[in-house]
């Protein structure tokens, strides 16, 4: 498509040619090859500015997001110590007795008279913060929870606390034995 603009033959002649990414605009062949060759300097380096910006604006939001994955993981695998001390104590019809040592931040397993422990050491960003056993906040020495072979525990909670803040509490129910995670609003977590 050409078309001719003004009647000065000095004028240049406008096409429309195809420059690979769209259409675009030229008025000579030498234009035509300067224009359609590629991307600039300086369109570089803004794409490479923005790409930055925006990793440095998100590079908060996603650390905060793997610390309270450590932290509900490690919730998760503190209940499941407790829970799989209940099913061995049913089972096995002995007490068994789960231990939370905030010094050393260790849950230990074992049966009442200490034989055949488990040890799951936390990790390095969660922390044990407080326990309590029937109620009372336990300020030295560390929690035991003893599982009865009838389904029963003791009425006890572990507060989980990550290095960026989050809290996250694992209680037991006297009653039935089980044991549930509960964020700090008071919700549930499966």
């Amino acid at each position: 498509m050409m078309s001719r603009v003004g009647s000065n033959p000095a004028d240049c002649e406008l096409r429309i040619a195809n420059c690979g990414f769209g259409f675009c605009l030229i008025r000579n062949r030498q234009s035509a090859i300067r224009n359609c060759e590629g991307f600039n300097l300086l369109e570089l380096v803004i794409v490479v500015l923005l790409i930055g910006l925006t990793v440095a604006v998100s590079f908060p939001a996603l650390s905060r997001g793997t610390a309270a994955f450590h932290l509900r993981a490690t919730g998760r695998d503190v209940l499941n110590t407790l829970r799989y001390a209940r099913e061995k104590a049913i089972t096995e019809q002995k007490t068994m007795k789960v231990t939370v040592d905030q010094e050393t931040q260790k849950v230990i397993l074992s049966d009442e008279v200490g034989d055949g422990s488990r040890v799951y050491s936390l990790p390095q960003d969660v922390k044990v913060q407080q326990v309590w056993l029937a109620g009372q906040e336990l300020k030295e020495g560390p929690l035991m929870i003893r599982f009865m072979p009838n389904g029963s525990c003791e009425n006890a909670a572990i507060l989980l606390i990550s290095d960026k803040g989050g809290l996250l509490k694992v209680v037991t129910d006297p009653i039935t034995g089980g044991a549930r995670v509960q964020t700090p609003q008071g919700e549930n977590v499966p």
